[in-house]
């Protein structure tokens, strides 16, 4: 209000300035004229007065209204008349890195800025800038770290008019959002409505080159997917897969892209913001990983889980096909022989030479270790499967060189066919598993077709094992007793357990049936701790009769052998029944002991050691008997029934008899021959020393009762 006062005090003045003009005229008037010419012009005068006082106080009132206004603002102004000259400015306006003292009247910007020490250079700068009417926007950087956004404007009359904002703040914050901006893992896109390119981040750049492409369409990105409803056909709110395709030496790249909404552009019209996420790298590893997945990382064939796949779609193959399983024997030997290394390179190698034998449609893979498989549609034949294994064969005997030496493989191939010998992806595999199981049997380098009598006889060992697992599980068995005696004398010296299953309503189960499956699904641990359990319970029993055996005999299995709890489960039932441990008698075959001399030497030290008998079964029959019996402590020695079979026999055999028994006598063990069905096997046998007996000729294996009734 103080500049609108001075305003009206002007006008006011201007006024009493032209009153006084009239009052001087009045008074230099004639003095007839004077009195009236005064009254009137001074009325006059006075009109005047009021008159432009009421015409200019509305003017004079915004004027002064508006420069309060801007003086009050952040905005500071200044004006120069055309030759540089210091019009006016705002209190506090201060030019450029001049101090806003109170400036002296009629000066120049030149003599401002050379007053405050700038260089010729510098001077000479902001001058051409204060002269340069194309330029009317710029922000200038002041030495005590603030900034300036200087707008210029030249007038009508030539003046120069400079308004001057301090930024300081703003700018900062625009470099932190920029910061921001470029530092995002996303690249940043800034799109009209026409997709022309506003601005953008540097690693959208960096997605071209460091050129930013002019339009979305000049970019080449292509969306994958429907459509959406948000700008440029994309969905807003959720993201969708876009690829930028190769370009200028550039690798594609895959993206994930995010779109925002419509936005209100600064001089009219919608604006985009669109967020690229490269995604190149974790597609690959993708890719990578469903490939790993689904492939064998050793041979690059497809594994097991594509081969039922395949497999499937085989099935539904209107002309049918075959499978064609291959295992591979002599791999384990080279990585026993050569290293993991060498045997790799043979797995390989066996992975090529399949794949060069299979027709166009076909496909190998590889199941796990040493197993092969090929899937080959439209081979619906056994001979033309069988052909194709013939050739697949002889690809694979040619020798492996692996730096050792030629290495030899054989492979045994199983086949199968569709629609004769399964009807569906499933008993399509089994029947070429019963094939290569055949194969295998036969001996490696077989080839096999599949043949219903295998799935038949499968079947019965399924239900065999069903029936079994019940059996085990109810204790269905019983133990008959073969006899042990004194060939000179008859008495009763001994006797074996023997197991045996009554099978229920399809009648007796043999040993040599069942015992082989038991064995192949682990229940040989069970059935040897019942077989223990029950035999010492009987023993138990003729003890309390005062009849029966010294010794009792069972066979124990291999699987039971090997397990270092075995002693303690041994000495907790000959405790429970009260039987001596000497009482009890552990039978091994000298097969069993030969595989497995060295796992199951420390389990049978503890039973000798715990006062248990020690029997080697079939004795004589194999080649290293002598060595099992330096390194087992046994009490007797059964003699192998080949030996005793061919007695009397000739020289020969009589020879053989003689070596074993002297052997036995040598190292002080007793030697107990069993299969003795004749009257003539027992006189050669104890023509040798050997007077404890078992077989035929002296009893069959009979019920307990039985046994002590003879």
């Amino acid at each position: 209000m103080r500049r609108l006062r001075r305003g009206v005090a002007l006008g006011v003045s201007s006024l009493l300035a032209v009153a006084l003009a009239a009052a001087a005229l009045a008074l230099l008037a004639p003095p007839a004229m004077a009195a009236p010419a005064t009254a009137g012009l001074l009325l006059l005068l006075v009109a005047g007065l009021l008159s432009v006082l009421y015409r200019s106080w509305p003017r004079l009132r915004r004027a002064a209204l508006l420069r309060e206004a801007v003086d009050r603002t952040a905005v500071r102004y200044a004006a120069f008349a055309r030759d540089r000259t210091l019009l006016d400015r705002s209190p506090a306006f201060d030019l450029p890195g001049i101090d806003p003292r109170p400036v002296p009247p009629g000066a120049k910007l030149d003599d401002l800025l050379a007053a405050h020490g700038r260089d010729p250079a510098a001077i000479a700068q902001q001058i051409a800038e204060h002269e340069d009417d194309s330029r009317t926007e710029y922000d200038r950087a002041l030495p005590d770290g603030r900034v300036l956004q200087v707008s210029k404007r030249r007038l009508s009359g030539g003046e120069v008019a400079r308004f001057a904002l301090d930024v300081t703040g703003t700018r900062a914050r625009d470099m932190r959002a920029r910061a921001i901006h470029d530092s995002v893992p996303a690249a940043i896109w800034h799109l009209d409505h026409e997709g022309r390119s506003l601005a953008a981040n540097q690693r959208l750049l960096d997605f071209f080159g460091g050129r930013l492409p002019a339009t979305l369409m000049e970019s080449g990105l292509q969306q994958l997917g429907q459509p959406g409803e948000g700008p440029f056909g994309l969905p807003t709110g959720r993201e969708v897969e876009g690829v930028l395709p190769s370009r200028d030496g550039a690798a594609e790249r895959r993206l994930i892209v995010t779109a925002s909404p419509w936005l209100p552009g600064e001089r009219g019209g919608n604006q985009a913001i669109l967020m690229l996420l490269d995604v190149t790298r974790l597609h690959a590893a993708q890719a990578q990983a469903v490939h790993f997945a689904w492939h064998d990382p050793l041979t690059g064939l497809p594994n097991r889980f594509r081969f039922q796949q395949a497999l499937a779609e085989l099935a539904a193959h209107p002309d049918g096909g075959s499978v064609l399983l291959v295992d591979l024997a002599g791999v384990r030997a080279v990585n026993d022989s050569l290293g993991q290394q060498a045997g790799d390179s043979m797995l390989r190698e066996a992975a090529r030479r399949l794949c060069e034998q299979l027709r166009p449609g076909d496909a190998a893979f590889r199941l796990g270790g040493d197993e092969f498989a090929v899937i080959a549609g439209g081979l619906r034949t056994p001979q033309a499967a069988g052909a194709m294994a013939g050739r697949m064969q002889r690809a694979l005997a040619a020798p492996f060189d692996l730096g050792g030496g030629p290495a030899p493989l054989r492979a045994a191939i199983g086949h199968a066919h569709l629609p004769d010998d399964a009807r569906d992806a499933d008993a399509l595999h089994r029947a070429a598993a019963l094939a290569l199981a055949q194969a295998k049997r036969q001996g490696n380098g077989t080839v096999t077709a599949y043949d219903p009598v295998l799935g038949e006889r499968v079947a019965r060992r399924l239900a065999l094992r069903e029936k079994l697992m019940a059996a085990v599980a109810a204790g269905s068995f019983e133990l008959a007793w073969q006899p042990q005696v004194d060939a000179r004398t008859g008495s009763l010296r001994g006797a074996e357990a023997l197991l045996r299953w009554p099978g229920g309503p399809g009648g007796p189960i043999s040993p040599a049936e069942f015992l082989p499956e038991a064995e192949m699904v682990g229940l040989m641990p069970a059935i040897d701790a019942w077989v223990l359990e029950e035999a010492l319970r009987q023993k138990a029993a003729w003890m309390k009769a005062g009849t029966g055996p010294e010794v009792v005999g069972v066979n124990i299995s291999p699987a039971t052998l090997r397990d270092i709890e075995f002693p303690a489960r041994v000495q907790a039932s000959l405790a429970r029944h009260g039987v001596a441990p000497e009482a009890l008698e552990v039978e091994i075959p000298e097969d069993v002991a030969a595989r497995d001399i060295d796992a199951i030497a420390p389990v049978l030290h503890e039973l000798i050691a715990d006062g248990v008998r020690l029997s080697l079964d079939d004795f004589g029959g194999g080649s290293s008997a002598l060595a099992h019996l330096l390194r087992l402590p046994v009490d007797q020695v059964k003699l192998d029934r080949s030996i005793v079979a061919g007695l009397p026999g000739g020289a020969r055999e009589r020879a053989i008899l003689r070596a074993v028994a002297t052997l036995a006598r040598g190292m002080e063990i007793p030697l107990l021959a069993e299969g003795v069905e004749t009257e003539a096997q027992r006189e050669a046998l104890v023509a040798e020393g050997c007077t404890v007996m078992q077989g035929w000729l002296f009893g069959r294996a009979v019920p307990a009762g039985e046994l002590v009734a003879r």
